[in-house]
């Protein structure tokens, strides 16, 4: 359902020794919420334990929790994580998206 690229498990592993508490598994959430640049905008945290109703997947032996509401939106996402001269940000690649908004964590979906 969503594939992390090993640049975004680097990040991932190093924003973990800072957020959640040593020995305890961190699990990448991912939901969406109303953007104003766009109709959603990609939301990622860190957590201990997913929410009773989150879709589990796993990529690169990283557990991931989806949003229920937000897993057709999501579906085939590839998050990526990419440093440049301005500084580092997660990247989405996401086949659902018609458009994406510049800053990146926003897209739109198209109507049917």
């Amino acid at each position: 359902m969503v594939e992390l690229t090993p640049a975004a498990i680097q990040e991932l592993e190093r924003l973990q020794t800072h957020g959640v508490r040593r020995g305890q598994a961190a699990i990448l959430r991912i939901q969406v919420q109303p953007s104003e640049c766009g109709d959603w905008r990609y939301d990622l945290a860190l957590v201990a334990e997913p929410k009773p109703t989150d879709l589990l997947t796993q990529s690169q032996g990283w557990t991931i929790a989806i949003a229920a509401e937000a897993a057709e939106l999501l579906r085939g996402l590839r998050v990526d994580y990419i440093e440049d001269l301005m500084g580092g940000a997660f990247r989405f690649h996401n086949p659902n998206a018609s458009q994406t908004c510049g800053c990146g964590m926003a897209f739109r979906v198209s109507r049917s």
